[in-house]
C-alpha cells in the first residue's frame, strides 16, 4: 500500500484554548475588562450599556473581524514595524563593501547587512574531512548554521512503491538519529532552488560566432554534435543547512582550546563531520561544503540571480550582500548586484499557511518543485529536531486539545473539517509511536522574477501549484524582506521550541 501523509491542522497557541493566539486573547480580555469598567463609572443605564459595546465591541472587532486577509490586531504589529523602518531608512540599503577596505592583517572590515537578515552574524571557517566549511553566529538567535549541497535519488518518481518506501523510511531513520543520539544538531532546514536555464543558449551562441569560411563538413558536423548534447532547462540545487544552539556546554568546550573562535571551530567542524557522514543512512549523497566563497556566492545569486550561482570569484562576508536592495513597497522587494546591467529583481515571498490536511501521497510537492516551467523559485523547510518522547508528549497535548474543543452535542452534525483535523492528530500520535520523526517545521516559498509583470504571472502559477499540491500560501505583503531571509541558508523561519 503507498505510504500517504497527513499534516495536523496549524492552531493558535493561546493561553487559554487553541482557539486565538495569546495577544488576541490579551485584547479581547483588555477588552472586556474595560467595558465593565466603563459601565462602571457611568452614569444611566444607556451610557453603561453604549460604554461597554464600544470598548468590547472595538476589542471584538480588531481581533476576529477579517481586515485585508487577517485581523486588525495581526496587521498592528507589522504596520508599526513596517513605518518605523521605512522612517529610519532601514528599508533602502546600499552596500558599503566597495568602500570597506581591510585591517592591516588582512581581515576585512565589516559592513551592515539588509534589513531582515540576522544582525552581528560572525563567520567562522571549519575544516572536515570534506573540505573546508563556512560557520556562521548568529548571536540574536544564539545559533550556529553551516550548510552542505546534496543530492537525493535521480528518478524517484519512476521508482514503484517499494522503493519510494524504503527511501521515505531512509530519510525518517536519519531524522529519528539525528534527534535521538544526544548530538548537538538541532535544526534542519532544506532549501531547494529552482534555477531556468536557456536550453537554446548554446545553439544560438554557437551561430553567432560561426566562421562562415570552415569548411562545410566541420560545420555540419558541429552542428550535428550540438544536437546530440544534452542540454538541460533547469538547474536544481538542494541545500541542507545544520543549526547547532548556542549553549553553555557548546562554549564550556570550545574554551579548552587556545582561542574561542578556534575552540568553535574545532568543536563544530567535528560534529558536522560527523553528521555528514549519515547522511548516506537517509539515502543523500554529499555534493560539497559551502565555504565562506561558496556560501557568499549562494546568498548573492538569491537576491541577483543574474550573478551565476558557482561564481565565488570575489566572494566573501562582504561581498556577498546585493549593492541595493529597496524593500519600501508593499507588495514586493527589489535589489541588485553590482554587475553592468542595471535592472532590478523583483522578490515575493509566501509562507506556507496550512500543510495538507488531507492524506497525499509522497511526490505531493511536485507541482511546485517539478512541475513549474521557467520561474525562479526558493523553497525553505526548516524543521527543529524533536526527541521520541517529547514529541509523542507534544502530540498527545495536541490530539487532546483537538477531542476537547470539538462541538459535540446531541442533535448538531459534527464538522467534518474538526473529524479530519481530530484525525489528522491521532494519526500523528500514532505515527511517532510507531518510530516516525518527531519535527516541529514550517516553510517558505520565495519567488524571483527580473519584472513586475513576469513577478505577478510566476507568484499566480506558484499559488495554483501549492493548491494542486495542497497547500495555503499567505504572501508577506509589508514584511517581504524579513519573510525573503527565511529562505536564506541561516535557519531562519520558525520560532523556538514552536512558539
Amino acid at each position: 500500500m503507498a505510504r500517504t501523509f497527513t499534516y495536523p491542522r496549524p492552531r493558535p497557541r493561546g493561553l487559554l484554548g487553541r482557539k486565538l493566539e495569546a495577544d488576541e486573547q490579551l485584547v479581547l480580555g483588555c477588552g472586556f475588562v474595560g467595558g465593565l469598567i466603563a459601565a462602571w463609572i457611568l452614569g444611566g443605564i444607556l451610557l453603561k450599556v453604549i460604554g461597554f459595546v464600544l470598548i468590547a465591541g472595538a476589542c471584538a472587532w480588531a481581533t476576529l473581524a477579517p481586515h485585508k486577509g487577517r485581523t486588525y490586531v495581526r496587521w498592528f504589529e507589522i504596520n508599526r514595524t513596517y513605518k518605523k523602518l521605512l522612517r529610519d531608512g532601514s528599508l533602502l540599503y546600499r552596500s558599503r563593501a566597495p568602500y570597506a577596505g581591510r585591517y592591516a592583517d588582512g581581515r576585512r572590515v565589516p559592513v551592515d547587512v539588509p534589513v531582515g537578515v540576522p544582525r552581528n552574524m560572525q563567520w567562522i571557517s571549519a575544516r572536515t574531512s570534506f573540505g573546508e566549511i563556512a560557520i556562521v553566529l548568529q548571536p540574536d538567535e544564539l545559533m550556529f548554521t553551516a550548510v552542505v549541497e546534496v543530492e537525493g535519488q535521480r528518478d524517484f518518481g519512476s521508482l514503484d512503491t517499494a522503493d519510494k518506501e524504503a527511501l521515505i523510511r531512509a530519510y525518517e531513520h536519519l531524522l529519528k538519529t539525528t534527534a535521538d543520539s544526544g548530538g548537538r544538531i538541532r535544526r534542519l532546514q532544506w532549501i531547494s532552488r529552482v534555477i531556468p536555464t536557456d536550453p537554446n543558449a548554446h545553439a544560438r551562441d554557437a551561430a553567432e560566432r560561426r566562421d562562415t569560411n570552415s569548411p562545410t563538413w566541420l560545420q555540419q558536423s558541429y552542428d550535428d554534435l550540438i544536437r546530440r548534447v544534452a542540454v538541460t532547462a533547469e538547474d536544481r540545487r538542494l541545500l541542507l543547512v545544520v543549526g547547532i544552539p548556542y549553549t553553555a556546554d557548546l562554549v564550556a568546550e570550545a574554551r579548552r582550546y587556545n582561542t574561542l573562535h578556534e575552540g568553535y571551530a574545532i568543536t563544530l567542524g567535528q560534529e558536522i563531520e560527523s553528521f555528514i557522514r549519515t547522511l548516506g543512512r537517509g539515502q543523500l549523497r554529499h555534493v560539497r561544503n559551502l565555504d565562506e566563497a561558496g556560501l557568499a556566492s549562494n546568498l548573492h545569486h538569491a537576491y541577483d540571480p543574474g550573478h551565476w550561482i558557482d561564481d565565488t570569484a570575489g566572494m566573501d562576508r562582504v561581498t556577498c550582500w546585493p549593492a541595493v536592495l529597496d524593500a519600501r513597497n508593499k507588495k514586493y522587494m527589489s535589489s541588485r548586484s553590482w554587475e553592468a546591467t542595471e535592472d532590478d529583481w523583483y522578490s515575493m515571498t509566501a509562507w506556507v499557511k496550512e500543510l495538507p490536511v488531507l492524506p497525499v501521497g509522497i511526490n505531493f510537492l511536485a507541482p511546485i518543485l517539478l512541475y513549474l516551467q521557467d520561474i525562479i523559485l526558493s523553497v525553505s523547510v526548516v524543521m527543529d529536531l524533536v526527541s521520541t518522547d517529547q514529541a509523542i508528549t507534544e502530540a498527545m497535548a495536541d490530539a487532546t486539545n483537538e477531542l476537547g474543543q470539538a462541538d459535540k452535542k446531541a442533535g448538531r452534525i459534527e464538522d467534518p473539517r474538526e473529524q479530519k483535523a481530530q484525525s489528522a492528530s491521532i494519526r500523528t500520535m500514532r505515527d511517532i509511536a510507531d518510530g516516525a520523526a518527531g519535527t516541529r517545521l514550517a516553510a517558505w516559498i520565495t519567488v524571483t522574477s527580473p519584472t513586475l509583470d513576469a513577478l505577478r504571472r510566476d507568484a499566480d502559477t506558484v499559488r495554483a501549484g501549492a493548491t494542486r499540491a495542497g497547500l495555503r500560501l499567505e504572501w508577506c505583503d509589508t514584511e517581504h524582506h524579513r519573510a525573503f531571509a527565511n529562505t536564506l541558508p541561516f535557519a531562519a523561519g520558525l520560532l523556538k521550541e514552536g512558539r
